[in-house]
């Protein structure tokens, strides 16, 4: 009996001991994990590895050979590029004529005289002497021709770009490449700076009745007065002949029906127009030399 009283008081004092120890167990192994503190090293290695150095320098290296690049092909294209006339010799629209006489207005397309404008004109011109009779005043009668009419527009032409006429704006332009080009090629008529344009005068171009009755009424010719003088370097107030003119009108050779010229919407027409002014161009060429003489 008092063996086994002696064995439970053991084991009682065994299981007393392993309760009170167990708590502090529990608590040291499950600390660590509870509050863990997160490395500071490794952040500071990421943040290195977003911003890396080497790129910003191999952008750098590629950017300069670039710029050289764009600097040798700057400098390639003003090499080659064309030097600049020694000599300029200008041109210039107007509507003023060597005479004196001049246009009412810039012609910008093609017109048409028909019978009937003719038939007004004179209409009006017998009413103005029986208004002047009436009043006590003597009669008059003016002259004048069928070439010195304006004429009225093409109504029936579908593409306006057919009677058109270029003199005023695209033909000056023309005339001036191919005069200052001449003078590249004759260093001899660069005799020094022009202070006289080349004056491309008038220009109107007309397409002309043939006759007021009969079947020549309905035949038509085409008209264009057009000039181009340049003022000599040397004139002065008293110069004799200070113009140097070259002529350019031109009269169809044959009288054709309206209805030829009103073929393909009048295409006829644009191809007389720039027929003849390149016919032109050819004369002031030629007539350089004693244009820019003096």
């Amino acid at each position: 009996m008092t063996l086994k009283l002696k064995l439970i008081a053991l084991a009682a004092l065994v299981a007393l001991n392993g309760c009170a120890s167990a708590p502090a167990d529990k608590s040291s192994a499950t600390a660590p994990v509870a509050s863990p503190t997160p490395p500071s090293q490794p952040a500071a290695a990421t943040t290195e590895i977003a911003t890396p150095t080497p790129v910003a320098t191999a952008t750098a290296v590629t950017a300069v050979p670039a710029a050289a690049a764009a600097a040798a092909a700057a400098s390639a294209a003003a090499s080659a590029a064309p030097d600049a006339p020694a000599t300029i010799l200008g041109v210039a629209y107007t509507t003023k004529f060597s005479n004196g006489s001049r246009l009412k207005e810039v012609p910008e397309e093609v017109f048409i005289v028909r019978p009937k404008n003719t038939q007004n004109v004179v209409a009006g011109q017998v009413a103005l002497n029986v208004v002047m009779f009436a009043l006590g005043g003597g009669l008059g009668f003016n002259g004048f021709s069928k070439e010195d009419l304006k004429g009225e527009k093409f109504e029936d032409v579908k593409d306006r770009q057919h009677v058109r006429n270029p003199v005023a704006t695209d033909y000056i332009s023309q005339l001036s490449k191919k005069v200052n080009s001449a003078l590249q090629s004759r260093p001899k008529l660069q005799a020094g700076a022009f202070k006289n344009a080349v004056m491309v005068a008038g220009g109107s171009s007309t397409l002309i009745y043939e006759s007021l009755s009969g079947e020549e009424a309905n035949m038509f010719k085409m008209n264009t007065e057009l000039s181009v003088y340049k003022r000599k370097e040397s004139a002065g107030l008293f110069t004799f002949s200070p113009l140097v003119e070259v002529s350019c009108n031109r009269v169809s050779e044959k009288a054709l029906p309206l209805e030829d010229w009103a073929k393909d919407d009048y295409l006829m027409v644009q191809q007389w127009v720039n027929e003849t002014l390149d016919q032109c161009s050819q004369k002031v060429i030629t007539a350089l030399p004693e244009m820019l003489a003096s």
